[in-house]
Parts: structure tokens; C-alpha cells; sequence
């Protein structure tokens, strides 16, 4: 957790002193620096595609049951489901879910973090944006440079072609950038949270990943996945709110000031809850 803390304090400390633009920033690390990240992870692995579509469907029931689960949530803490869900249906599997997985689990980790990745980035752009507005167009997601890259490599590996060095090697230059400039980013942005409605941000913040990780468990003793999937599908359970969630929330004016104290929230107290899983899966899944 280190690096990551590291990156994210240095990114916080920047934020608070001069304030920098994101809009830019974040458009060019989701236009080109992760799909180069997405496509150079799925394309240097050896997959079994039968093996990460289990994954795949782990990760849609997760995020499923917990939208379920957040009526509970919802009622119990009086705010509205719009609020609240898709912040505990979401997870930050791009600033910290790839760079976890990394560093915890190795490439394979990696790889099964991509698969999660574009799981949950193709239901928040779908079902997230369904949730907040019945007019959206979901299927727009799908066009996404991210999707792009992660169809495209697929492609690929199914015929078992390999592009050339000269093809690949600045994709994975461009790739290397994705993953340190995600956390800075994340750290700029915490610096610009919301400390109003504090209380609902932490009882979310506490509450989410203790109902993921419980999902997770339940999801690891029904369907056959290998010990570092359900190490990474555990680590994904656990993982803080998107901040793609507030950007939605403002968009639609779904209370904006509440989401952004729940991402808040719930970022900062990954620094305690995230090591606690650790703490679980990497004795038990390694």
C-alpha cells in the first residue's frame, strides 16, 4: 500500500496548494493512457476465456446483490437510493483497484483486475447511468477507448496474433504512465472533496466494504474460481466508491454534495480497509 499512499499524498499536497485543472487531466488518462494499459495487460496474457467469463459473472452478481442490498442501506440511513447505490455498486477499480491488484498479486492479478475493471466501468456507464437518468444512453458506453482496447486485444488473442515490438512497445510506454498518474489524480481530487455530510460518508464508507467483501466470500464458495481471482474479486469487493460516481452525480443532480462526501469518505478510510483485506487474502489466496 505504500506507493499507492505515497502517489495519492503527493497528488492531495499538490491539490491543495495550487488547485489544478482535472477536466483535461482525466480525459487523456481515460482516452489513451488506460485503454494502452487495458490493452497491453489483456494482450500479453495467456487467457482461458471460460476461466474470466466465471469472473466476469462473479463481478456482475456482486454488483448486482449490493444494489440490491443498498435498499437496506438506504432506508436505514434515510437518504435516497440514487444517492447511495451506485456508490457502493461502483468501485474505484482504476485509480486504486489496477495498482492494488498489481502490486499484490502480480500479473495475473493484472489481468484479472482489467477483467473487473471493464465489468464495472461497462455497468456504471450502463446501469449506473440508467439508475440516475431513464433517458440515458447506455450504449454508448460500449464505444469507450477502454472497451475498444480490451475488444481489440481479445480479438487478437483469439487468433493468437501478437503485434510487433515496434507496435507494442510505445503501447506499453503509454501504458506505464496510466497507472501513477490515476493515483496523483485521485489525490488532486480528494483535495477538492466535500467534508459536509461527513457522517453519511463515513457510515457508507464502513458500511460498503463490509457487504462487499461478506458478497465476495459468498460468490468464492459458489462458483469455481482459482485462487487468484477470488483473491482479486475479494480486493474489488472491497475497493472505495468511484469518483466517477460524483462526476455522474453532478451531471444529473443527484445530490452532488452527498456523493462527493461518501467518495471522500470512502477513499480515505481505504487506507484502513484496504490493508485489513490484504491482511485475509494474501496469506489465505497466495
Amino acid at each position: 500500500m505504500f506507493p499507492m499512499v505515497l502517489i495519492i499524498s503527493i497528488g492531495f499536497l499538490v491539490g491543495w496548494k495550487k488547485s489544478p485543472s482535472l477536466g483535461s487531466i482525466n480525459e487523456i488518462n481515460l482516452n489513451i493512457f488506460i485503454p494502452a494499459l487495458v490493452f497491453v495487460s489483456l494482450i500479453e496474457q495467456q487467457f482461458d476465456f471460460h476461466k474470466y467469463a466465471v469472473l466476469a459473472l462473479a463481478a456482475l452478481l456482486l454488483i448486482i446483490i449490493t444494489g440490491l442490498l443498498a435498499i437496506i442501506v438506504t432506508t436505514t440511513l434515510r437518504t435516497e437510493y440514487r444517492t447511495i447505490a451506485p456508490t457502493m455498486m461502483f468501485h474505484n477499480a482504476g485509480n486504486i483497484g489496477l495498482p492494488l491488484m498489481t502490486l499484490a498479486l502480480g500479473s495475473e492479478g493484472l489481468a484479472a483486475a482489467v477483467i473487473l475493471f471493464l465489468i464495472g466501468n461497462m455497468l456504471h456507464f450502463g446501469l449506473g447511468t440508467y439508475m440516475l437518468d431513464q433517458k440515458g444512453n447506455w450504449i454508448g458506453s460500449l464505444t469507450s477507448p477502454a472497451i475498444i482496447a480490451a475488444l481489440l486485444a481479445l480479438a487478437l488473442q483469439s487468433q493468437t496474433i501478437m503485434p510487433a515490438d515496434f507496435v507494442l512497445v510505445p503501447i506499453q510506454m503509454l501504458a506505464n504512465i496510466a497507472v501513477p498518474l490515476m493515483l496523483f489524480t485521485l489525490g488532486l481530487q480528494l483535495a477538492k472533496a466535500n467534508f459536509d455530510f461527513w457522517s453519511l460518508g463515513l457510515s457508507v464508507g464502513i458500511i460498503s466494504p463490509l457487504i462487499g467483501v461478506s458478497i465476495s466470500l459468498l460468490l468464492a464458495l459458489i462458483l469455481p474460481l482459482d485462487n487468484i481471482q477470488t483473491a482479486a474479486l475479494i480486493l474489488f469487493s472491497a475497493l472505495p466508491p468511484a469518483v466517477m460516481n460524483f462526476l455522474f452525480a453532478q451531471r444529473y443532480s443527484q445530490e452532488p454534495d452527498k456523493v462527493s462526501a461518501i467518495v471522500m469518505f470512502g477513499n480515505t478510510l481505504a487506507i484502513f480497509t484496504l490493508p485489513l483485506t490484504l491482511s485475509y487474502v494474501l496469506p489465505t489466496y497466495t
